[in-house]
């Protein structure tokens, strides 16, 4: 693993960019992993290190092609447009592909696992050709150079096949526990007892809980204890922090006794 421009690069993201300085026409790359291993930091730090301009959409249950391609726009309209194309509102892949005719562009369907199939179904043309075709039939054409697609998925349901298909498929997992540690210490200058023993806590959650604790979350906790001024208090910021259900919270006592007081113990050496 190596860090490159503040970002630490597995084996699998080092290959995948290897591969993509060769490949011509679009690249698309599919990030699969829990919440917090990186997957959208990533997008964003491929968007720096391409120097590209960078395009970001969070799907949901009620993604369509609206939010996708294009809709339109009922003000302008009302107002009355000498344009055809003033009349739409164009959405995150109509943008991206316009934005790549003059710079390259990084655009990142984060969560995509949240939309429902049929608006999978509607990205397989672009993935593959760039292409948008609008209402009236005129279709924009991405510079296909010029476009990285990157897809997260959390795992919530899994992605099509011919989704698949379309990308290289990397999976993401936690950082080591040293390197998470050192991230946290640099951003916080916190003790290193403590931001060892925050980070043991999130390994025993993600292992025997039910839930996974994200980076973010440990630098939270740690970053929070500065406000603590007792044991309890500690126990009530690893519950706010780290347990997000029971299970979670049983896991640490099962494995470390007394969270709340190891912790405080730690941060007050």
């Amino acid at each position: 693993m190596q860090k490159e421009q503040g970002y630490y690069l597995r084996p699998a993201e080092a290959l995948a960019l290897r591969a993509i300085q060769k490949r011509t026409g679009l690249k698309v790359l599919i990030l699969e992993g829990p919440p917090g291993t990186g997957k959208t930091f990533f997008a964003e730090w491929l968007a720096i290190q391409q120097q590209a301009n960078y395009l970001y959409y969070l799907c949901h249950h009620w993604t369509g092609d609206e939010e996708l391609f294009i809709s339109v726009h009922v003000g302008r309209v009302a107002a009355g447009v000498n344009d055809p194309q003033d009349a739409y509102e164009f959405g995150i892949l109509t943008k991206a592909a316009l934005a790549s005719q003059a710079t390259p562009v990084v655009v990142c369907l984060d969560e995509l696992d949240k939309a429902p199939q049929r608006a999978e179904a509607l990205l397989l043309d672009f993935l593959q050709n760039g292409r948008i075709y609008l209402p009236d039939g005129q279709k924009i054409q991405g510079v296909l150079e010029n476009l990285i697609v990157v897809i997260t998925t959390n795992g919530i349901r899994p992605l099509m096949e011919a989704t698949m298909r379309r990308g290289f498929r990397i999976k993401m997992d936690f950082l080591p526990p040293n390197i998470e540690a050192d991230i946290i210490r640099k951003q916080t200058g916190a003790p290193m007892g403590a931001i060892r023993c925050v980070v043991r806590m999130m390994q025993i959650i993600r292992s025997s809980g039910v839930t996974s604790p994200s980076l973010q979350e440990g630098r939270q906790l740690v970053e929070d204890l500065s406000v603590a001024e007792s044991a309890a208090d500690t126990q009530f910021l690893i519950k706010g922090w780290l347990c997000k259900e029971p299970e979670d919270w049983d896991a640490l006592k099962g494995q470390i006794g007394n969270p709340g007081a190891v912790l405080w113990g730690e941060w007050t050496r």
